[in-house]
């Protein structure tokens, strides 16, 4: 084997042992996984205090995105019950969730919420940009708020 062999070989193994959030990837995860219990865990702690009146059972989530990168989440959705009939607007405001949550410990907790009923005003938006923090990975935004945020 070559010295330049050697060298990308060498180079090669240990990228191979870099740990995921180096490489800044992102990753869904899988429905039924513990992460995306997880995930659904917090923010069902934060959506019911937002509840009109009393819910009569536990609610679940339709998810439109979850982004994890590191200890970085993004999730996109809105509650139902578990039996599949919908929360909104009875129980719920209609609106569909978008928050960004940070890993603490063995749980996560939501850190921004962008959460609305429509799109942000140019000066709205300005706003948004100026409070939004940084530390969270773009890869972890939905579509539109990627497009948004975007300096």
């Amino acid at each position: 084997m070559s010295h330049s062999s050697r060298i990308i070989a060498l180079l090669l193994g240990l990228a191979a042992l870099m740990p995921p959030a180096w490489g800044g990837s992102s990753q869904t995860p899988k429905p039924g996984s513990s992460e995306r219990k997880a995930i659904c865990d917090a923010m069902r702690s934060y959506v019911q205090k937002d509840a009109i009146r009393s819910l009569p059972k536990p609610i679940l989530f339709k998810v439109e995105f979850m982004r994890v990168d590191g200890d970085y989440a993004g999730f996109e959705g809105f509650p139902i019950f578990e039996d599949g009939s919908p929360a909104i607007p009875n129980y719920m405001p209609d609106i569909v969730y978008t928050t960004f949550l940070k890993r603490r410990g063995h749980g996560w907790q939501v850190i921004a919420d962008l959460s609305r009923t429509d799109v942000p005003s140019p000066n709205e938006l300005a706003s948004i940009r100026k409070k939004f923090s940084q530390a969270i990975p773009s890869s972890v935004l939905p579509e539109f708020w990627r497009e948004k945020l975007r300096p």
